[in-house]
């Protein structure tokens, strides 16, 4: 019998055609779902905004788009718009970078 590496945990498991274990394979379906369900009704939001709405984290994110399921977008903000969220109160990504909440 083969066996491979998961993906996610690192696990051997039985070679089965899929990245990862039974159990992991079954997480990410539930990630995918609660991520897809998040952005049909927030087509807008940020990384940030879906990593902390869902529960869902960054390094399950990046395997998703890793595999084609999910992708980046580039934020659609303008320069102008872009300064405005850095000096209010939002969190936002933009090209990469991540702007905090700060009290200025």
């Amino acid at each position: 019998m083969a066996y491979e590496i998961c993906g996610r945990c690192g696990k051997m498991f039985p070679k089965n055609g899929r990245a990862y274990c039974e159990d992991c394979f079954e997480k990410t379906e539930k990630e995918l779902d609660l991520i897809l369900e998040y952005i049909s009704k927030y087509p807008d939001a940020t990384i940030l905004e879906i990593i902390t709405e869902t529960g869902v984290s960054l390094k399950s994110i990046n395997c998703l788009v890793k595999e084609g399921h999910i992708s980046y977008v580039e934020n659609k903000l303008d320069k102008a718009q872009d300064e405005e969220v850095k000096n209010g109160e939002k969190i936002v990504a933009k090209k990469n970078e991540f702007y905090t909440r700060r009290n200025r």
